[in-house]
Parts: structure tokens; sequence; C-alpha cells
């Protein structure tokens, strides 16, 4: 027995190798599964945030509508795609417009005729604008509702405007 040599034999060591290749490859999968769940999870959590902020902005514009443009007590004009108005904020004077850009996937909001447009949102898949009810009686409703990339639950807000206009025009 003193001819033989202490060590490891062909077999076992390609046994060895195969064996932590299997478990490199689940562990590969596992932390891969991790690192996607939380990106996935960030997006989320930064879609539902902008959201959240463009729908407060959205609603802070809306409830102090008066009438549409040029004036207060015309009808504000609404098609799915944007809501032209005006407000009864002093610092908010002249014609407002809420727009859905479909071009460059983002809501923006134009303060007075010939102003830049700003973005309130970007990354917007679909909207539609649009209100309901009737004038005179302060049942006027706004309506407006997006999706954000990677989100497939939308985001809605319905706003009542503070003043009684009348009935939104379709342009």
């Amino acid at each position: 027995m003193r001819g033989q040599q202490a060590g490891f034999t062909l077999f076992e060591l390609i046994a060895v190798t195969v064996i932590l290749g299997i478990i490199g490859v689940f562990v590969g999968i596992m932390i891969s599964t991790g690192a996607s769940g939380s990106l996935t999870a960030r997006i989320a959590e930064e879609n539902a945030q902008k959201g959240q902020i463009a729908l407060e902005r959205i609603s802070l514009e809306l409830r102090d509508v008066n009438g549409g443009p040029g004036a207060s007590n015309t009808a504000p004009l609404v098609t799915a795609t944007n809501i032209q108005y005006t407000t009864s904020q002093a610092s908010l004077s002249g014609t407002r417009t809420l727009a859905y850009d479909s071009a460059n996937k983002r809501i923006t909001i134009t303060p007075a005729s010939g102003g830049t447009a700003r973005t309130l949102v970007d990354g917007v898949n679909a909207c539609t604008m649009g209100y309901g009810g009737a004038s005179g009686t302060y049942n006027i409703t706004f309506t407006v509702s997006f999706t954000l990339t990677g989100t497939a639950t939308p985001f809605s807000i319905t706003v009542k405007p503070r003043n009684s206009i009348n009935t939104p025009a379709s342009s």
C-alpha cells in the first residue's frame, strides 16, 4: 500500500465541479430574481409618487375653474386630451390649458396664452379627460385618468370646481 498516493480521482473532481456548477446556477437565479423584484418595486414606487403629485396639481388647478378661454362665465373647452379654462386665482389669471401630449408621453399645463407648457408628469401611456353634469347648480365635474409606463393601474381623479360654471363645450 506504500505505492498509492493520497489525493482525488478524476471522477471525484468532475463530480464536485458539476455539483458546484449546479449550486452556482441556482444562486445566480435567486440573485437575479431578487434584483429584478427590487427594480420593479422601485419603479412602481416612483410611478406612484409621480402619479400622486400630478393628481394633486390637477385637483388644485381644476378646483378653481370659473370659466373658459378668455373670461370667466364662459364655458371651459374640453376634449378627450385637453381642458382649457380660466381660474378664480388672481395669481393664475388668463386662460390655462391642461393637456395630454401623446408625442412626448406627458401631461402638461400651459399658463396664460402664449405661455410655455410645463410638464406635470412624464411617461404617460394613455390619458383621457372629460366632464359631467349640467351648468348652473354646481354640478359640473372634471375627470382626468392616465396610466404610466410600468404601471398597470390607472391614476384617476374627479374634481368638482368651487364655482358655478357653464356646461363645458367640446371643441
